[in-house]
């Protein structure tokens, strides 16, 4: 019977994922449930593949530490962020990441995002929470009306077209932006390309869909809400750093936004700033977009198959780099 190739992880793994990879694979973890600094090149001396999710920083120097053996990252979840894909190319590393299977789930935690904030159900969570039966009585208080609004999505790609049909149940009117624009994105979501410029200034909710890249770093910052609306509402699942945090706290304490919906934030994995959810007109989730038991579920069999696929045909199904 041949050994079984090695998988080396940075942090534990659930026990049911880890269950499934240990009966085809040595699976390596460190003994507590993050390895310390300095601690994973070391056990993972030998190991071919490196299990990483998305709370795994895989900068150049930690891959440069990497033993010679590792020829391949296995990432769970779309975005990829989180490891230095110029540094994998220059040793010739594959990275594959678990796309597509997240797209339903994102969306709707968009829709959600996008009703909680317009209609400033945070407020309203904090008054209920007094046990008043009744509240948000004065017109400073009110929020607004999605149906029938200006909806300007940043990034038109998988979940950006899911969102588009969402909204279609809405009444919204679609904008958008993104890289590749097209007729046919347009006439399938009844939906209209601009420049960005245009669609902050446009726009009465925009949502934020792009990859964390140089480019979209701050996408967000105080020239472009400077361009939008005073009643705009901003919802992001994407990455925290597509918005200057700063700038977005200065705006909506001054009146210069209406609300905010957050999934994402500028300081993950550490705390989110107290000063930015503390905030009544701010809508905050944990990062949990993708927390259902359908995507979990879907996104470790799709890393698994990245996985078997490598060590079986010597490439992931899936590979970004």
């Amino acid at each position: 019977m041949t050994e079984k190739r090695i998988i080396a992880t940075p942090r534990q793994l659930p026990g049911a994922l880890a269950g499934i990879l240990r009966a085809k694979y040595e699976v390596r973890e460190p003994a507590d449930s993050v390895a310390a600094p300095g601690e994973f090149a070391g056990y993972a001396q030998g190991a071919e593949a490196v299990f990483a999710t998305a709370f795994d920083d895989m900068d150049k120097a930690f891959i440069a530490d990497l033993p010679e053996s590792v020829k391949f990252i296995a990432s769970i979840g779309v975005g990829v962020d989180h490891i230095d894909l110029e540094a994998a190319k220059a040793r010739s590393l594959m990275v594959s990441n678990t796309p597509e299977v997240t797209t339903a789930c994102l969306a709707d935690t968009t829709m959600g995002l996008i009703i909680a904030a317009c209609r400033r159900f945070r407020e309203g969570l904090d008054i209920a929470l007094t046990g008043e039966g009744r509240g948000m009585l004065t017109p400073e208080s009110w929020g607004q009306r999605v149906t029938g609004r200006t909806l300007g999505i940043v990034g038109m790609g998988n979940v950006g077209k899911e969102v588009a049909k969402r909204a279609k149940g809405f009444d919204l009117d679609i904008i958008y932006t993104t890289p590749r624009p097209s007729a046919e994105i347009d006439r399938a979501y009844n939906a209209r390309a601009v420049s960005l410029d245009e669609l902050l200034k446009q726009a009465d909710i925009i949502t934020l869909h792009c990859p964390l890249k140089p480019e979209t770093h701050h996408l967000i910052d105080a020239a472009a809400i400077e361009k939008m609306k005073p009643s705009a509402v901003i919802i992001n699942i994407s990455r925290g750093p597509v918005i200057d945090e700063t700038a977005l706290i200065d705006a909506l304490k001054s009146g210069r936004l209406f609300t905010a919906g957050l999934d994402v934030f500028e300081t993950e994995p550490a705390p989110i700033r107290e000063d930015l959810y503390s905030l009544p007109n701010v809508f905050c989730l944990p990062h949990i977009a993708s927390a259902t038991w359908e995507s979990r579920s879907a996104m470790a069999m799709r890393v698994l198959a990245n996985i078997d696929a490598y060590f079986e045909k010597g490439a992931p199904l899936d590979r970004v780099a």
